[in-house]
């Protein structure tokens, strides 16, 4: 007999290969494709000098720590919370973000 192929041993669901199992590290994601209920940082804004001039008066600029609350489904609007505030926005104006998660110690430090 020879050996399982690769798609056979994972349709069987005797074997499972680790890397399938453990999930991939994030990187820097545009803030749509992000997690929900984790803290993100600001790694960029794009969309220009006056996109840039709106965030930042709402506090959404590089290097922010913000949260994000939800995504609605079938295109609806994108949830954050930035310095206790919830703000709501378009998943257009939410894909100029980019973040990346902050892993955070256990011991919350």
């Amino acid at each position: 007999m020879g050996s399982m192929s690769e798609f056979e041993a994972l349709s069987s669901a005797r074997f499972i290969p680790m890397s399938i199992l453990q999930a991939p590290e994030m990187g820097q994601v545009e803030l749509t494709r992000a997690p929900s209920d984790k803290t993100l940082e600001i790694k960029s804004v794009g969309g220009g000098y006056s996109w840039e001039n709106r965030f930042d008066s709402l506090g959404i600029r590089k290097g922010r720590m913000v949260r994000k609350i939800a995504c609605q489904p079938f295109g609806g609007p994108v949830v954050i919370e930035v310095d206790g505030a919830k703000i709501s926005m378009g998943r257009g104006i939410a894909s100029k973000i980019e973040v990346e998660v902050v892993v955070q110690s256990p011991s919350g430090k």
